[in-house]
């Protein structure tokens, strides 16, 4: 079974939105000018004492009284902001700064008093008013550091970490930004580099579980679970552990192949959460790879007595029934799936699944072509739909033919990462003697995984039937190896199969 649940790093939300302290801007400089002779006495120098002061009342009555005797002057206005911010009025604040800004649209203490308004509001305009501060002040570390996080809240990790890197000693001393930063370069699958950053940010500031939780998926990602399972200990130890980092651990512990840790987490997740749909689709995954789909059933019909509505439930119950051949409990299964959210991702393609299996090819072809159509963003419908056509043995060049070939190559569109489709391809290109292109698929499917004994085993008879046949020896090498490791595996996890404890005997 895919894993319906995929770990996903903090963020975007999960992560607070950084302090306000980012833009600490100098009095002195466009402001500090000096006491003119005479009488009048410097009202900008009074303003500034005021504000250092913290007299916010006092510099607002100031900059009222100076505002009054023409002409206009952008620092004053400029300064009034600034008092209106230590007194938390920030729209009385960012309506001053804009006065500044139409006497002069380039007032750097101006735009970036109005960048600081607007970045604690998540306002649009942010990010085009820290743009026109850097094209005043390119190196700015302040102004890069808030953009970061600006792209990385949008979601634009390339860009956030192009902003982060030039954040400097503002980043250093921040550590949700650091957070921010690394989560981004793990976003971007490049874990040495988070592991570092993230490791700085949990350093600075241990209290922030998303930062923790960040770098312990990154260190799993980067092969280093062991390391994955010190960092997340802290958030464990906690009688009521944050649920996502209970199921991460579970995972990393199976991943290392200590499946009775994965168990005791499992139960101790839902436990602890009975309303947490995620760890009931964990244990029915694990449940599933284990050959062990009764159990995952059970779990599953406990999961619904806390979430009778939750169509994820209905959708891996039918899954499991698939696999036991109880076929009409599976289509029962999805069709309440379907009612409850139609637009479930798997869900057609789960449907067809069974269809197909219990030989309704035509209802099977007929549901995941409508799955494709209602999901044209996910592959594995593609590809499913795909090899239903393919059971039916279309003709080359009839439009069974064309519509099957399509929706496997769409499949390998949507998901580069996937070598089912390529194999199916390949499969369909041998059949029809075009050996190349058969060649060309397996060699993709096997680039992405080179244990994969379809592909080598379609590369090895497209290789025959061209006669080139000098690759050949290294090919079946290669495949036995690939069968026995696959053998291997399939014996470690069928050892290990999930039963209930028995319930305790009466006294």
């Amino acid at each position: 079974m895919r894993r319906v649940r995929e770990h996903r790093l903090y963020g975007y939300g999960k992560i607070l939105c950084l302090v306000t302290s980012w833009l600490v801007f100098p009095l002195g400089g466009a402001f500090a000018s000096a006491q003119p002779s005479g009488a009048n006495p410097n009202p900008v120098g009074e303003i500034v004492n005021s504000i250092k002061a913290q007299q916010f009342d006092r510099a607002i009555e100031e900059c009222d009284a100076a505002l009054k005797k023409p002409p206009a002057d952008k620092r004053i206005f400029a300064l009034q902001g600034m008092a209106y911010m230590g007194k938390g009025s920030s729209a009385a604040a960012l309506n001053a700064y804009q006065h500044a800004l139409n006497l002069d649209p380039d007032y750097l203490p101006a735009l970036e008093g109005a960048a600081q308004v607007k970045y604690q509001r998540r306002d649009p305009d942010a990010k085009a008013l820290l743009l026109h501060i850097l094209s005043e002040r390119p190196g700015d570390p302040t102004s890069h550091a808030m953009l970061g996080f600006l792209d990385y809240e949008a979601k634009d990790c390339n860009s956030a970490i192009e902003h982060f890197e030039k954040g400097g000693s503002v980043l250093a001393s921040q550590p949700l930004a650091l957070s921010a930063y690394g989560a981004c370069l793990a976003q971007n699958g490049e874990y040495q580099r988070a592991i570092p950053i993230l490791h700085q940010a949990l350093t600075a500031d241990s209290s922030v579980p998303s930062t923790r939780y960040n770098l312990a998926l990154a260190q799993w990602k980067a092969n280093q679970p062991q390391a994955a399972l010190a960092t997340l200990e802290p958030l464990l130890e906690d009688s009521d552990a944050q649920s996502d980092a209970v199921l991460l651990a579970a995972d990393i512990y199976e991943s290392t192949n200590d499946t009775q840790h994965a168990i005791d987490l499992l139960r101790r997740a839902i436990l602890a959460h009975p309303k947490n749909v995620e760890a009931y689709v964990a244990f029915a995954s694990l449940s599933y790879d284990h050959a062990s789909m009764q159990v995952g059933i059970d779990i599953v019909n406990a999961g619904l007595t806390q979430l009778p509505n939750e169509a994820r439930l209905y959708l891996v119950r039918g899954i499991l029934y698939i696999q036991l051949g109880k076929l009409d409990q599976a289509s029962e299964d999805f069709g309440k799936a379907n009612q409850l959210n139609p637009k479930l991702s798997l869900l057609g393609a789960a449907e067809g699944l069974a269809a197909s299996q219990q030989h309704r090819d035509s209802q099977a072809i007929s549901s995941l072509r409508e799955a494709a159509k209602a999901q044209p963003e996910d592959a594995l419908t593609h590809y499913l739909f795909a090899e239903a056509l393919s059971q039916e043995g279309p003709a080359e060049g009839s439009p069974d033919y064309m519509e099957e070939v399509a929706a496997a190559r769409k499949a390998c569109q949507l998901d580069p990462s996937m070598t089912a489709p390529h194999d199916l391809l390949a499969a369909i290109y041998l059949q029809e003697d075009h050996h190349q292109l058969a060649m060309e698929e397996s060699r993709a499917a096997l680039k992405l995984d080179p244990n994969d004994q379809q592909a080598l085993y379609h590369l090895i008879l497209s290789l025959r039937k061209t006669g080139n046949k000098d690759q050949i020896p290294a090919l079946l090498k290669q495949l036995a190896a690939a069968r026995a490791a696959a053998q291997e595996e399939q014996s470690r996890n069928q050892r290990f199969q999930l039963h209930e404890a028995p319930a305790p005997s009466p006294q």
